[in-house]
């Protein structure tokens, strides 16, 4: 279905991009615009900045922007028509969509087509485990032994994948779900003897795996049977809509209570966070059958800054902790560790002890990341041997190389001084070393990528000379004023007699002014001449157009040229300093800046045309002279608006 225009143009009218922004990022008012840290990037200094009044939002870090459907594709992997919906639905527009065309069906997103056979797949395995015969008596009392409630079942959507090799499968195919998606999604596998295609779930209670949003993007599968010679544990397979690195299992159900608790405790399994959240623990999640990466702090890091890692005492679980730790860092985390004794989980100790039990256990025994990491290291090391202490200095002061904020690093450099009874100049010293160890090895890493993964070669952008950059900066300048005042009027001073006034709308006069003179740079000369088609076939632009262009590079430029880059330094406002808007004499400034750029383009085709005249045949001679009479004529009239004498 197909979202009708009006509705559209209704939504946009609707937003209130600060509303927006504010469920995701922590906004900080400053001036007549919002701040915050970049959600895309990490960073020490907010870069990223919402404009109220143009309803739009620039991240100077990435250099990405647009409106509030731009954010939200950005943010929940949206498409454009689903990021519509969603805000159709948070201000309470009806929506009466459109049928769509043969040509819309047909061209219909992939990964919408993804998302419906995973849909499909957690209601089909729920329905198993309700209500098949197989499915109550293995799965349904496997989750009733482990002590979840039907509720839980029901918020989770756990399920149970009958052991046969093609129930699903033939299921999934009857309702004319495309084959090729089953095995895209691994759900299904393929027989190499047959070709038939198989179920790859058998036999096992199953885990939905849902993004941010809610959808279900992948499967885990848990066997209850040893009597094969099965993994414990299959997840789907990685596919347009899963990408494990990127997922946090249970973060859907759990966003908010994160961002209403500032804190994120983090599991290691599918039950760990099933249980804790029954319990009333819910601002929990799990790293989804992978190591935590850096992807999974960032998504993290847009509901809260505080982790609370929980994982086993054993050997592989202090390991995982270590390395998640140095992680948590680097993304500017704060990280605490909770470790449960006599290799409890989550799940045993609650099952055990109960859930007030746990909270105070956390209460009370969850480690800062360097209490936990010299507590461990003590205990492995003999701080009495030189070397060995040595040893444990170069291992703490590895991690606290990695703490991005100076002011922080220096304070834990002072306590970590003290705990281990050494001057606070050797334990700033190692961790210098440290620090410069770490910046070898990310720049290494930084160049063998480049080796084995180089820019293809249309990316790679060739020097230019001053001149070419300094015109293309004039025509950047030129779209930036008239995207932000396209609807204005202004007075101009006609040449011939500056005493007379003409109100002219300021559109009228780019479209006059620029005729002939293509841009340099394609993207700005397709943003330019789109507007001036829409406009004359329209008298009026909408800028959400722009802002959510089928060709990202228009925009991103949109989003740059009407984000506040004018916006004073606060520098400038501390010292008391009363910095103008931009563009406060807007007759000057757009006549400026069309004057100059037309001066140094005209200046340029003169410059060509000469060489080509060096080499002209007979029959270009009248012309070439023509043409160089008519640029000629033109530069001097550019100059006399200029107050500018041109010699002859």
């Amino acid at each position: 279905m197909r979202i009708p225009e009006q509705k559209v143009e209704e939504i946009y009218n609707a937003v209130d991009i600060v509303e927006v922004v504010s469920d995701y990022l922590p906004l900080k008012k400053r001036g007549g615009n919002y701040w915050a840290l970049s959600p895309f990037a990490n960073e020490k200094t907010p870069s990223f900045a919402v404009s109220p009044a143009k309803g739009i939002y620039k991240d100077f870090s990435t250099g990405k922007g647009g409106n509030a459907v731009n954010f939200l594709m950005e943010m929940e992997g949206y498409t454009y028509p689903e990021a519509l919906r969603h805000l159709a639905k948070k201000y309470g527009i009806e929506l009466e969509e459109a049928e769509e065309s043969e040509e819309e069906k047909v061209g219909r997103d992939k990964r919408q087509s993804l998302f419906i056979v995973n849909e499909f797949a957690s209601k089909w395995f729920h329905q198993q485990l309700l209500e098949s015969e197989e499915g109550r008596k293995i799965g349904l009392s496997y989750f009733k032994e482990r002590g979840i409630l039907q509720k839980t079942i029901e918020d989770f959507q756990l399920g149970y994948a009958p052991d046969s090799w093609e129930a699903f499968t033939e299921a999934a195919v009857a309702q004319k779900h495309n084959p090729e998606f089953l095995t895209d999604l691994g759900l299904s596998g393929t027989s190499e003897k047959s070709g038939k295609l198989y179920d790859r779930f058998r036999g096992r209670v199953m885990f939905p795996i849902t993004n941010h949003t809610g959808k279900v993007v992948g499967f885990g599968g848990r066997v209850l049977t040893s009597e094969k010679q099965m993994a414990k544990y299959i997840n789907s397979s990685e596919s347009a809509v899963y990408n494990k690195s990127q997922i946090l299992y249970g973060l859907y159900h759990a966003r908010q209570h994160v961002r209403n608790e500032d804190q994120c405790i983090l599991t290691e399994g599918y039950m760990d966070t099933i249980v804790l959240h029954q319990n009333g623990i819910q601002n929990v999640v799990a790293s989804s059958g992978t190591a935590l990466t850096p992807e999974q702090i960032r998504l993290i890091r847009r509901f809260t800054k505080n982790v609370l890692m929980i994982y086993d005492g054993d050997a592989a679980g202090v390991k995982a902790a270590m390395r998640g730790i140095d992680l948590l860092l680097e993304e500017g985390m704060n990280a605490q560790v909770l470790v449960l004794p006599d290799n409890h989980d989550p799940d045993s100790y609650i099952g055990e002890h109960g859930s007030a039990a746990f909270r105070e256990f956390a209460r009370a025994e969850a480690k800062s990341f360097l209490d936990f990491k010299l507590d461990n290291l003590s205990q492995q090391l003999d701080v009495s041997d030189p070397a060995q202490q040595a040893e444990l200095i170069r291992a703490i002061s590895d991690t606290l190389a990695r703490l991005p904020d100076m002011l922080k690093r220096q304070l834990f450099v002072k306590n970590t001084a003290e705990r281990l009874d050494i001057s606070e100049e050797l334990m700033a010293r190692a961790v210098h070393e440290a620090m410069q160890s770490l910046g070898k090895q990310q720049r290494r890493e930084a160049q063998r990528q480049q080796r084995f993964d180089p820019k293809p070669e249309a990316e790679v952008k060739p020097l230019r000379a001053f001149e070419t950059l300094d015109l293309a900066r004039q025509e950047k300048e030129l779209l930036r004023i008239l995207l932000n005042h396209h609807d204005k009027s202004f007075e101009l001073h006609p040449t011939e007699n500056l005493e007379e006034v003409e109100n002219i709308r300021l559109i009228d006069f780019f479209m006059d002014e620029l005729e002939g003179l293509p841009f340099e740079n394609t993207v700005y000369e397709n943003l330019k001449e789109e507007i001036f088609k829409v406009y004359r076939q329209n008298e009026t632009l909408q800028l959400h157009q722009y802002l959510s262009h089928p060709d990202p590079a228009i925009t991103s430029l949109t989003a740059d040229l009407l984000s506040l880059a004018e916006v004073p330094s606060e520098n400038w406002r501390k010292r008391g300093v009363m910095v103008p808007p931009i563009d406060h004499d807007l007759s000057r400034a757009v006549q400026s800046a069309m004057y100059h750029y037309q001066r140094r383009k005209v200046g340029k085709l003169l410059d060509e045309l000469q060489e080509k005249m060096k080499v002209m045949k007979e029959e270009e001679e009248d012309e070439l002279f023509e043409m160089f009479m008519y640029l000629t004529k033109m530069r001097k009239e550019v100059a006399e608006k200029l107050g500018i004498v041109v010699e002859k």
